[in-house]
């Protein structure tokens, strides 16, 4: 039983794989308005994942409480910023990135993800 069980958590899970997120919209300092970027792509990298938009990218974490089926990515500071990514088993993306420059930034944003194929 041990062995079957080590083998499952092994397995890689269907929420995992490769994702390109669409936002339809930004929000941040009080003011929505629809996102100017392109899409995120979410792909696995081992342990890691890596969120890639606009030219830039990040390595984050994947960290699931449950069994809810939702996908959340934690991104810890790096290139200027911290975040977290969450994908619902319907698809459905949300998204808040948090910097700090010369003042605090917060900005979230929501969308939708589809699989490659």
């Amino acid at each position: 039983m041990k062995r079957l069980l080590v083998t499952l958590a092994l397995l890689p899970t269907p929420a995992l794989a490769d994702l390109t997120c669409t936002v339809d919209r930004q929000c941040g300092g009080g003011v929505c308005e629809a996102y100017p970027g392109g899409p995120f792509l979410i792909e696995e990298t081992g342990e890691t994942v890596r969120v890639s938009a606009d030219g830039q990218s990040w390595e984050g974490y994947v960290s699931n409480g449950g069994d809810t089926g939702e996908l959340s990515i934690v991104l810890p500071p790096q290139n200027g910023m911290s975040g977290l990514i969450s994908v619902f088993p319907d698809g459905a993306f949300l998204f808040t990135a948090h910097a700090q420059g010369d003042m605090l930034v917060a900005i979230s944003g929501e969308g939708s993800c589809v699989a490659p194929g």
